[in-house]
Parts: C-alpha cells; structure tokens; sequence
C-alpha cells in the first residue's frame, strides 16, 4: 500500500488557551463544586461511568477460578497462598496485605476470602478526587522504616531533626516547599520561607511555622497553573460572611478584605503546585456571637478555639474526627474557595490530499472481478493459482452500458508514524467517489 508523507504545509500546529473557573463551597465535610452536589468527599468526578446510577453499579471484579494474567490489571492484586506452574491457582485468594480501603469512595473492603469454588473479587471505582487541607505544626522527630538485611527484619527508628547540628522542631510540610516557593520570590518577598533580614518571620522554624493551613488542589482541576489574581477565599458562620481574602495584587500574597484581618497577608498562592498556604492565626470571631457558638475545630474532645485563617476548610479530608455537628457545631462555618486555572488545549490541523491520478487501485475484494475461472488443471491434478483477473466495472448508464472507469470510493483515512505504526483513523461519515479526474483535499483536526 503506498503512503503519502505530509509536507510541512499540510501540518498545523495551534494552542489554545483556556481558563476553567471553579466555585467550590465546603460544608461538614462535603464539597459541592460549581454548584453541583457530589457525595462524600465530594470533587471532580474521575470515572463517570456510575455518575447516574442509582443502582446495579459498575465495578471491577476477578473471578477466584480466573487465570493468573487476569490479576496483573487489577488495582488491588491479591497474593496467591499456593500455585502450580505459570498459569492457574489451585489454592484459595487472600487480600492484599495491609490494604486499608475507605468503603464508598477509594473502593470496597473485600468482606471474604473467596475459596476454590467460583466466588468474585470485588472492589469499586474511585468517584472523584477531593481538594484537601491539612492543618501543619512544627515536630521534632519522625520514624522510618526500614529493612534491616543483618537481622533480616523491618525496622522502625525514630530520628531527630537537626539545624546546623543542633535538635530543631521543622514544619515538614513547609519545609518541603521552601525550594519550589524561591521561584516565587520574583513577585513577592513573603515567599521567603527562613527568617532573614528580608522577611523576619520563619514557615520553617519559628514559631509561624505552628499555625500552617495547607490547601491541596489537584492538578485535574486547574490544568497548567492557577491563574493570577484568581484566588479569592471567603469564611462564613451561619452564612454571614466572617471574613475573605483574594490575590489582589496578582503576585501570589492573600490579603485580607474583609474581617479583622482586612489589609494583612494571610496566606501564599502557590500557582503551579496548586497549593495554597494560610499562615495567618489572627482570630476573625464575630463581635456578636450567635447562641451556642463554641466550636470545636480540632474535635469535640478538643477545647473551643476562635476562628481564624488556619482552620478554614475544616472537616475537609483533613483527618480530623468530629462526633456530630451538635457538639462541635461545625454546623456553623462554611467555607468557599473561588480560583481559575489556566490549560492549554493544543490541536493538530492535517491536510491529506488525493490528487489526479493518484488511489485509483483498491485492495478491496469488490475491485476486482472474481467471476473468471480460479482453478487451473495442470496434468492429472487440480491446483490453486491466483491468476489474472479483471477490474469490475461499476460505472453503469441509465439505458446503456457505460465505458469502462477506473473509480474507487474513499471511507477512510489512515495515519501513520515514521516508524510506520498506524496511529489514527478518520472515518468519512459517506464515502467519495474518485475518478483518475478527481482530486479531493481532506481535513482532519486531533487534538493533542
């Protein structure tokens, strides 16, 4: 089959820049994104499949009698007790060691052990993927685990943070971010994480570092970056407004515009990472209390905190366990987190051309006039051989036999890569008719 190779004037390359807003409203642990209702834990659904479903739900599954292959797929594969040879079990499945599974959001606890006979693995699609917050502190140590070969064993050994040799209690979160924030620093001195002569106060390890309220975006919403001057953040109790801070100056720093807070910095936009970081701790009460206003922020066992920048977002994936909204009342806050993102949608324009006297031939068996005798006598015997054969004639008149025209009909367009690979296909909605006197251009656009 003969190729036509694209010339650079058939190839074009186009970028299109878009910006996807999002208006995400928290309330007692549930997100509700543009507007829209999600169950618990709320986001941007990952797998559509079961969006609609109000019964008999899709999901994945593997039957115990399955072949080995059949588990190299799965998200969650179990061990094998027992087998024999490469390809079929003979022994019952166990559950993967150490899973934790959440049942109705990461998928299913497996509730048994399926032996020989033909019971089903089962598990379930994740729904969709949260924004989380995570409310940081300094520490002084943490564990690691590792596998000691000498003693042919794991092992957990607890290790100090240290500062030029010296014990030191380190936000590990904050920590972590001080080299990606430095690229920030362009646009606003307050990215300097470590105390300095620019900027005194310390994320890292001064006492600011306690109080670090870290919001996670995934990327899924916001494509490339988060757009500039986008973020804007508002506090409610009992749906007045307590307080709300933006990215006015477009250069990552969150002022406060309205509450106690209005006109300080009480937070950093991390654009490309997608996290945003409140280190503001300056309590936003209402002058005028509602009845019963004590929350509970870190937990009914927790004693009442005022609010402030640091707990907002609370109840949001953060790990916190609360015993019911009437004894934290977390049934009063609520909380909106507005921002843009900025996605690049590249789009790839073709132009495949069929020129005069060129496709004229085809492979299909229908070209060619397979009437005439196939099988050749040669002595005695019987043999097969190909043998000529006519091209069908399809031209036909409405009274009269028409001449006979090469002619062939286009349905599809086949791309391929230098390597010769086949990569795409574009399907004609009808096909073309083409004589050697035709010439057609065809249009084809894939999006990158």
């Amino acid at each position: 089959m003969h190729k036509f190779k694209f010339t650079p004037d058939d190839l074009f390359i186009n970028r299109l820049k878009t910006y996807p807003e999002y208006s995400v409203f928290i309330y007692e642990g549930r997100m509700y994104v543009n507007k829209e209702g999600r169950r618990l834990p709320g986001g941007i659904d990952v797998y559509d499949i079961n969006r609609n479903l109000t019964q008999g739900r899709v999901f994945p599954f593997v039957v115990s009698s399955s072949e080995k292959n059949a588990f190299k797929s799965q998200r969650f594969q179990p061990l094998v007790q027992s087998f024999s040879g490469d390809n079929f079990f003979i022994s019952k499945y166990a559950e993967e060691s150490g899973s934790s599974i959440v049942d109705g959001f990461y998928g299913e606890s497996f509730t048994t052990t399926p032996g020989e006979s033909s019971q089903t693995l089962t598990s379930s699609y994740s729904f969709a993927s949260p924004i989380t917050r995570n409310k940081t502190a300094r520490q002084n140590t943490f564990e690691t685990t590792y596998y000691n070969l000498t003693a042919s064993e794991l092992r957990t050994d607890t290790l100090s943070f240290t500062k030029y040799g010296n014990n030191q209690a380190v936000n590990v979160s904050a920590s972590a971010l001080q080299n990606i924030a430095r690229k920030y620093t362009v646009l606003s001195n307050h990215f300097i994480f470590v105390s300095s002569s620019t900027r005194s106060r310390d994320l890292v390890y001064g006492a600011d570092a306690d109080n670090i309220n870290f919001l996670t975006i995934p990327s899924m919403y916001y494509g490339s970056t988060i757009k500039k001057g986008s973020v804007e953040l508002n506090y409610f109790i009992t749906g007045s407004m307590l307080a709300a801070c933006a990215d006015i100056n477009h250069d990552g720093t969150l002022i406060g515009t309205t509450g106690s807070t209005s006109g300080s910095v009480v937070g950093l936009v991390l654009y490309d990472e997608g996290v945003i970081m409140l280190t503001s701790s300056v309590a936003i009460d209402l002058v005028a209390k509602p009845a019963g206003y004590n929350i509970h922020y870190n937990g009914a066992s927790q004693p009442e905190v005022s609010s402030s920048w640091q707990f907002f977002g609370t109840t949001l994936n953060d790990g916190i366990t609360h015993s019911s909204a009437t004894a934290d009342n977390m049934s009063l806050p609520s909380y909106e987190l507005k921002f843009k993102g900025v996605n690049y949608v590249d789009s790839m324009t073709m132009f495949a051309h069929a020129r005069k006297g060129h496709l004229n031939h085809s492979n299909n068996p229908s070209y060619r006039n397979l009437n005439t005798t196939r099988i050749n006598q040669t002595g005695s015997g019987l043999i097969f051989a190909e043998g000529p054969s006519d091209i069908a004639n399809i031209v036909s008149g409405s009274h009269v036999s028409a001449s006979f025209e090469k002619t062939t009909y286009i349905s599809k367009v086949h791309i391929y890569d230098e390597d010769g690979n086949l990569i795409a296909i574009t399907s004609l909605a009808k096909p073309i008719k083409k004589t050697l006197e035709d010439e057609f251009t065809f249009k084809m656009k894939l999006d990158l």
